[in-house]
């Protein structure tokens, strides 16, 4: 199936749709080329003690990082060591959403039974009153 032209239908529709054809785009940069960064105080200080601990502490790799964690809190490599953890802003509460409730296919079943029979009704009243409207002025035709 061929690709049709897409209509737009606002001004800022349009414009968006003639600024993306006559975007220029930058080249893309060889990944290769740009040199590496260099692994930060933290990364080396795991390079260097995960194997060791891993060996002293077979079959609990889950907790390997957490004690990692423990040992650069008071590591000689920290540049942070005996300084206080800088203070974190508290989260603000969220609200909680109101849930709607959700209508079930026999709830709706019910609702549209409901529906028909005040419907139903309504239509009964109306026939009703057509009835004596009817009688009404058949009464008042006889009388001329």
């Amino acid at each position: 199936m061929a690709k049709t032209a897409t209509v737009t239908k606002t001004k800022t529709a349009t414009k968006a749709a003639i600024d993306k054809k006559t975007r220029v785009t930058k080249p893309k940069v060889d990944k290769t080329d740009k040199p590496k960064r260099e692994p930060t105080a933290y990364q080396v200080f795991c390079k260097a003690h995960m194997k060791e601990w891993n060996d002293a502490n077979p079959g609990r790799s889950r907790e390997a990082m957490a004690q990692m964690a423990k040992l650069w809190k008071d590591a000689p490599e920290n540049p942070n060591r005996g300084a206080e953890p800088k203070p974190r802003k508290p989260k603000a509460a969220k609200e909680p959403k109101e849930k709607k409730p959700r209508a079930t296919k026999a709830k709706k079943a019910v609702e549209k039974e409901e529906d028909e029979e005040a419907e139903g009704e309504a239509d009964d009243d109306e026939d009703e009153d057509e009835a004596k409207k009817s009688s009404s002025d058949v009464a008042e035709g006889s009388d001329d």
